[in-house]
């Protein structure tokens, strides 16, 4: 009875909470933004683009092979990689995502709009919690909203799970504050643990910004801050140890991407060009515009550049700066804006790297919120309608001038219908922030006001970036699903061999194997595998040289097209169209055996367009490997051998096919198949290469040989029952991790470890 009646209280208090009311504004304010296109699209939410291809695909492969005990390997993405290390940046950590696990994966299309709003709701709630302690709740309920719905959150539409650090962010420095300023213990220690399970890569620029964060608010004398430094240090390693099972394999399999090696070139330290210091203003001053077709400044831009707030812009912002420039807000704001339109000084929340992204201004948009609702609460003590006057005009002089201020006159505006929308709109709310100032007198009326305008710029400007995003869409929320859906029904007629395809929608959405995909997350030997094609894999799969798709086992494809010569294998209907899966004539399977070896010097050698076919022909092995198969294969000799050019792809592959492998049977955690031969050989895998992977030859453990990021092993002659067992050990660690500190963290949390003093509470800025 007793339990019941704390329930019971708990849920009253809950119901009257202030939280569960802005959660309520914040959701209400996402539903009108995105209502039209959910009702146009039959309930069906799509945008464009990243969306549609990897956003919708990713979430139903990772709901379908959760529930199928697929979280070690996962042959639909690429060639196959490890599920959690591919997935834990976009789908794993989201809570919104494990959510939409309850429902079926086909389901997902429906969903993910009202996902998007209650990640809306989040960031505007957190953001609360954090503005409040800071301005009175009612402004800092319109902080909120500045900050859930602005610039940031609209250019990244495309990019679903951007808005799951944004939505918890703001717990970081609510956890920070309550450390620093009321001595609570462990509360910042869980909101690492969130931020870094959400999303590992958003989470250690995050931690860059709270070190900044920290000497702007507490001062350089660190000594003096000692204790607060070993108790930021400790619950910090306590968040990260708590989200290891996610943190651990996929900060671990990241690290073996070679993007993030690339570091930013000496000639991109600064901006030059007219285009780049438009870009910074508009970044700052304009609703932000689609990253893959912009209206102005650049075709196309995909570092997520806007740091734009509803209606009010950098308008209250400046207020603030400019009199209090001396406190720790001011001096971060300062910091902030100048780093944005620096790029080596911006690239150091990204680790220097040469993407050069602009995706923690999230980060700078908050405090951005705080410092807006202060003047707001505050307007009398603040020069709002002197700056917003200024700043009006200004606007109206950029605006104008970006039609002459380009290194070509004429040519800087692409869209001029889109570019003069929004820039009218960033015009009109800074007239009207200054208009409202100056007529309206009474506080009461002021906020209303304030409110309604904050509220409809929001919806306007997240609703039209929306509604731009689909319309650069091919196809409507109702073809694209019923594709979705219609891909669905087709079945690998034999698992030995892959679809020739990349297409997410495709292969990802109804969990089938193919020969390429569009991500950026796959398994580093992939990448290693592409480089020795003598091509570069960045997001997509590359276009390479014949014979990779046979190399691959790339023997079926769909097509919209009957084909009158050739006997389709299966129809699927839509309601759009019919869809035929055909097959290739050449094709070779995963597991074939190999009498030949080339070292990689020699393989280097060779032309580019020559090395799927020296791969079809021979076993490269790396130079130091050379002693392991040099008894058991015949080396390539260009002398005494026929040269790779004079060989024919079809007559390669029918040498491959001779003594390949049968009923080759994929599970998450390995595969089997049984080849015989007529005598010890390799054979080659076109499985990428995972130091997960043992492999077992009629019961027998044999090593792994790399080759060009696959996988060979040896053969013995007669009948070979192989079997190779995959184990994600980077994960096992991580798990223990989770365990271990979530431990340590609830010792931490009732007081048993003593590491600081309690520091005295206060509120105010400084």
């Amino acid at each position: 009875m007793k339990s019941i009646k704390c329930i019971n209280t708990a849920v009253k208090k809950g119901i009257k909470s202030d939280y569960l009311k802005i959660f309520i504004i914040n959701f209400v304010i996402a539903i009108l933004s995105f209502a039209m296109l959910i009702i146009k699209g039959n309930g069906i939410f799509t945008l464009c683009n990243d969306f549609n291809e990897q956003q919708i695909p990713f979430h139903m492969l990772a709901n379908n092979s959760l529930k199928n005990g697929g979280f070690l390997w996962n042959w639909s993405i690429d060639l196959g990689s490890s599920f959690v290390g591919a997935l834990g940046f976009y789908v794993l950590g989201s809570p919104f995502a494990w959510f939409s696990f309850l429902f079926p994966a086909r389901f997902y299309p429906f969903l993910v709009g009202w996902l998007y709003m209650m990640k809306y709701a989040t960031a505007g709630t957190l953001a609360y919690g954090y503005i409040k302690r800071f301005t009175s709740k009612k402004y800092a309920a319109l902080g909120a909203v500045l900050y859930a719905f602005s610039g940031f959150q609209c250019v990244n539409l495309i990019f679903h799970h951007f808005h799951d650090a944004v939505a918890f962010f703001p717990l970081l420095l609510i956890g920070y504050e309550r450390l620093a300023r009321e001595g609570k213990k462990g509360i910042l220690a869980f909101a690492v643990f969130v931020n870094a399970f959400v999303n590992y890569y958003f989470f250690i620029q995050e931690v860059i910004f709270l070190i900044l964060y920290f000497l702007c608010r507490e001062g350089i004398n660190l000594w003096k801050k000692r204790k607060l430094i070993g108790s930021c240090f400790v619950e910090g390693i306590l968040g990260v140890g708590m989200a290891g099972i996610i943190f651990v394999p996929s900060v671990l399999f990241t690290m073996q991407n070679p993007r993030i090696t690339r570091l930013l070139p000496l000639d991109h330290w600064i901006y030059t060009g007219n285009r780049d210091f438009l870009q910074i203003i508009r970044t700052l001053l304009f609703p932000g515009e689609l990253m893959n077709s912009q209206s102005c400044i650049k075709e196309y831009d995909w570092t997520s550049w806007s740091a734009y707030l509803p209606m009010i812009g950098l308008s209250l912002v400046l207020c603030y700066i400019i009199k209090n420039w001396k406190n720790w807000l001011g001096r971060i704001l300062m910091i902030c804006i100048v780093a944005t339109g620096i790029p080596i000084i911006n690239s150091a929340f990204g680790m220097f790297s040469d993407t050069n992204y602009h995706r923690w201004l999230y980060m700078l948009i908050l405090l951005m919120s705080l410092a807006s609702a202060i003047v707001m609460e505050n307007r009398k003590e603040y020069p709002v309608k002197r700056i917003s006057f200024i700043l009006f005009l200004f606007m109206c002089f950029i605006t104008v001038g970006s039609y002459w201020w380009s290194e070509h006159k004429f040519q800087l505006i692409y869209q001029p219908r889109v570019f003069l929308v929004l820039s009218l709109t960033g015009i009109a709310g800074v007239l009207l922030t200054w208009l409202m100032t100056l007529w309206i007198k009474k506080e009461r009326s002021y906020f209303i006001c304030m409110g309604c305008a904050v509220v409809i710029f929001s919806i306007i400007t997240t609703g039209y970036t929306a509604k731009l995003y689909q319309r650069i869409s091919p196809q409507t929320s109702q073809q694209y699903y019923s594709r979705l859906m219609a891909f669905q029904e087709f079945k690998l007629p034999d698992e030995r061999y892959r679809f020739d395809s990349s297409d997410n929608t495709l292969l990802m959405a109804a969990s089938l194997p193919g020969t390429g995909s569009f991500t950026s997350m796959v398994n580093a030997s992939i990448y290693d595998f592409y480089e020795a094609l003598g091509t570069s894999r960045p997001v997509f799969t590359p276009e390479t040289a014949e014979g990779t798709r046979e190399l691959l086992g790339g023997k079926y494809y769909i097509s919209t097209e009957l084909k009158k010569d050739t006997e389709y294998l299966q129809k699927v209907s839509s309601s759009e169209k019919d869809y035929y899966l055909y097959e290739h004539d050449l094709a070779v399977p995963i597991g074939s055996a190999y009498n030949m070896y080339m070292t990689s010097s020699d393989f280097w050698e060779i032309s580019d367009e020559l090395r799927p076919a020296a791969m079809l022909k021979c076993i490269i092995v790396s130079d130091e490997d050379e002693y392991k198969v040099s008894d058991v294969l015949k080396k390539y000799d260009k002398q005494k051998d026929e040269e790779i050019f004079s060989y024919k792809i079809e007559k390669l592959v029918e040498e491959r096919n001779r003594e390949t492998s049968e009923i080759l049977e994929k599970s998450y955690g390995g595969f089997t198949c049984t080849i015989a031969v007529d005598k010890t050989k390799y054979a080659f895998f076109s499985v990428p290469y995972d130091r997960g992977f043992k492999a077992y030859v009629n019961g027998n453990k044999v090593e792994i040989l790399k080759t060009n990021g696959m996988m060979a092993i040896p053969l013995e002659k007669g009948i070979n029952k192989i079997k190779f067992v995959y184990m994600n050990y980077d994960l096992v660690i991580g798990l223990i991790s989770t365990i271990v500190f979530f431990i340590l963290w609830i010792i931490y949390k009732k007081g048993i470890c003593k590491n600081g003093d309690k520091v005295k509470s206060t509120v105010e800025v400084e």
